[in-house]
């Protein structure tokens, strides 16, 4: 995982510009179906438009779904 992409990927749900958002619906729907990806108790609190993906994680590197298909990195299974 990069911090910096990571942190990106933050800055991006924040903002929320439409072509970000457009991409990250379309990740979030390969993530949504991945058997890596996992409910986190600890990011059950963060609220996100996209409920496939809210309080998720990914197994494989352990980034924040809600960030990481915001950011500018890529999946660690290169489904994206």
């Amino acid at each position: 995982m990069k911090i910096s992409a990571i942190l990106s990927g933050w800055k991006n749900y924040m903002a929320k510009s439409e072509v970000t958002e457009t991409v990250a619906r379309q990740r979030a729907a390969l993530c949504a179906a991945c058997p890596h990806s996992r409910n986190g108790k600890i990011l059950a609190f963060i609220k996100d438009t996209l409920k496939n993906v809210e309080g998720a994680y990914c197994n494989l590197c352990g980034c924040p779904l809600s960030a990481k298909i915001r950011s500018n990195d890529i999946c660690p299974d290169n489904k994206w």
